[in-house]
């Protein structure tokens, strides 16, 4: 009798491990919520519009709708592309009820700046903006310390050539020499429009001129760094997956990646992708 209870005993302990078993998450982001670590909240956002006929860049009338956002989730670092100039940052910034600190990049070759924007509590002694000239193109960079004993973080908002894979192709690569040119204590983050066309789903597309060099660009990121987007959708609103926050492979831990549809306002076409990850 008492052998029959002990596998009566041990059969439910079996069954209770199984049901508990933790399982991975299909949604876009790991189930990391008991991680301990501090939290990094990075925001990635293409918010030109897809208009032809009148102004592509940002508009005006949309950076309240792009405040609001950032502010309701609290993000802690922010990459754009497609602003207008230093001007359009100002307004951003007042929007944001003056809780960021942003730099932009220089205009380059085109008529339009990236720009990157950090919380204003990490402390402007820590804080260090710079632009990166990247093949005719120039990314926007902020380096900062988001709390006491943790690492140094610098963050890239870039935008590569939308119709050429060669250009796209040399600037990865200038973009990894910089990333790679980072003290090693340091945690790199590079963030923003690739135009990679690397959808194993979409095999021809218009956008791209080769899509062999653009494969040859996304392998060169991976060999350094981690697609911390890989499961979280499209990202532009032609079912395309063109914009990327990429991290390191080690270093910190996955939490979430999600594209935040329903975001775009007006004729934006991208929407915004929200990596969180901990140290």
């Amino acid at each position: 009798m008492w052998l029959k209870t002990l596998l009566v005993l041990l059969f439910a302990f079996f069954l209770v491990g199984a049901v508990t078993v933790h399982r991975p998450c299909a949604c876009g982001h790991e189930d990391l919520s008991g991680a301990e670590g501090k939290h990094l909240r990075l925001l990635s956002w293409n918010i030109g519009n897809g208009d032809l006929e009148q102004e592509t860049r940002a508009h005006n009338d949309d950076l309240p709708v792009i405040a609001k956002l950032i502010l309701e989730k609290d993000a802690d670092a922010i990459a754009l592309q497609e602003l207008t100039g230093e001007d359009q940052l100002k307004l951003l910034l007042k929007q944001l009820n003056n809780r960021y600190r942003g730099y932009v990049s220089a205009s380059g070759n085109g008529d339009r700046v990236d720009a990157v924007l950090v919380k204003k509590s990490y402390g402007e002694d820590k804080l260090v903006f710079s632009g990166v000239a990247a093949a005719g193109r120039f990314a926007a960079t902020a380096t900062f310390t988001f709390g006491q004993d943790m690492p140094q973080v610098s963050l890239m908002s870039a935008h590569a050539d939308a119709f050429s894979a060669e250009s796209r192709r040399l600037f990865v690569g200038d973009v990894v020499d910089w990333a790679r040119s980072r003290p090693k204590n340091a945690v790199t983050f590079i963030a923003g429009d690739f135009n990679l066309e690397v959808s194993t789903r979409t095999r021809n597309n218009l956008f791209t001129n080769d899509a062999k060099h653009d494969s040859e660009s996304y392998s060169y990121l991976l060999k350094y760094f981690r697609d911390l987007g890989l499961n979280a959708g499209e990202t532009s609103i032609n079912d395309r997956r063109i914009d990327y926050i990429f991290g390191p492979p080690t270093a910190v831990r996955l939490h979430q990646a999600e594209v935040l549809r329903g975001a775009a306002v007006g004729q934006m076409d991208h929407w915004p992708l929200l990596v969180e990850v901990s140290f």
